[in-house]
């Protein structure tokens, strides 16, 4: 849904209790440069573990290697004819295993042709520019009720486990109250041991309260893990949690951000604040990004990047002490529909949009 522009209000909070609306600092020294335009509907940007390529997810259902800044002809994978595309629905996530150059595994996110959520296993082929397609295995599967919220996010946490990102199941306001409901898959983050024998038939629950989140990513400076959540009609939120944690309770479909939604019956959970949340008059849908951790960005060590893929503008603020502090808005001018942000081996970041690009954050000299 496409908003009125308005002045940009945004709720902090410190340790959990609430404060009043700040204004984000204009900040200056940033440039976002093209380094691949073109493609079909990126979303998401990754590479493993000490490797110089960069590998790109194309909502349709491709894999693309970007190799000494030239997109390779040849998808690294082609799931095209598996994928529902259109929406909401597509390839979603893709992490490589930490061991990956030992191993050869990765996985993917995505919806097969019933709009189900699958996540599979594959394997690299003899040629290291190209997977294997037939080493597909399957991780987990999840029925999807409805088209939208269906998350996708894949990411290792610090531990070894895959956390899977769950929406809540798709519709409007959580009709079926997945939210709040430990008996679904649904409005979860899981964590799965992918170690062992697949499917994983006991996915556990890490977490839970959860509407979509789209985008996460595990600090590699700190024990955190920073969760974007979308929110429904008013509110964004941004989570950040200890990640050697578990239980958290994020409060959908409760609340709406730190605002209330729908009343629950019985005693009141135990609900994880958020630490910042924007209104619908800023954006439409949180992009999360990553806690800056690479060399090229002087002295932004330990700043968490993120947008709005309605209104394309890039923020940051830092996370200390249990609050956040330097609340930024840079002057990079509009990146266009930031459909998500990567990182790559040596910690840079990088963007993408639905006009097809993928943008490199780097200094303004």
């Amino acid at each position: 849904m496409i908003v009125a522009l308005a002045a940009a209000l945004v709720g902090i909070l410190e340790m959990g209790s609430r404060v009043q609306p700040a204004s984000y600092a204009t900040a200056t020294g940033l440039r976002a440069a093209v380094i691949a335009s073109g493609l079909d509907a990126p979303l998401f940007v990754t590479t493993p573990p000490g490797d110089p390529r960069l590998f790109v997810v194309e909502q349709p259902g491709r894999i693309r290697v970007i190799r000494g800044g030239h997109v390779l002809a040849r998808p690294f994978l082609d799931l095209t004819a598996r994928v529902a595309y259109g929406g909401e629905r597509g390839l979603l996530g893709l992490a490589f295993h930490p061991a990956y150059a030992r191993n050869g595994w990765f996985f993917v996110d995505y919806t097969d042709v019933n709009g189900d959520t699958r996540v599979e296993r594959y394997h690299v082929g003899t040629d290291p520019d190209v997977a294997d397609p037939a080493s597909g295995a399957l991780v987990l599967q999840v029925a999807q009720p409805f088209a939208n919220h269906n998350g996708g996010m894949l990411a290792f946490g610090p531990d070894g486990g895959l956390f899977v990102g769950m929406g809540d199941g798709g519709s409007g306001g959580d009709p079926h109250g997945n939210g709040q409901n430990d008996h679904t898959l649904l409005a979860k983050m899981l964590r799965l041991d992918v170690n062992g024998a697949l499917p994983c038939a006991n996915p556990g629950i890490w977490a839970k309260g959860l509407r979509n989140p789209w985008r996460f990513a595990f600090d590699r400076g700190s024990p955190l893990l920073y969760i974007a959540d979308v929110g429904q009609n008013s509110w964004e939120e941004i989570d950040v949690v200890d990640a050697r944690r578990s239980g958290y309770n994020f409060g959908w479909n409760l609340r709406e951000g730190l605002h209330a939604y729908r009343s629950g019956r019985g005693p009141a959970p135990e609900l994880t604040d958020p630490v910042l949340d924007y209104s619908h008059a800023d954006g439409c849908s949180v992009t999360g990004g990553y806690c800056y951790r690479g060399r090229a960005l002087a002295g932004l060590q330990g700043t968490y990047f993120f947008s709005d893929y309605c209104r394309g503008w890039l923020r940051s603020f830092r996370w200390e002490k249990g609050r956040v502090t330097e609340l930024r808005q840079w002057s990079v001018g509009r990146l266009g529909n930031v459909t998500s942000f990567g990182e790559d081996a040596e910690g840079e970041l990088y963007v993408t949009t639905g006009q097809g690009s993928v943008l490199e954050l780097v200094p303004d000299r």
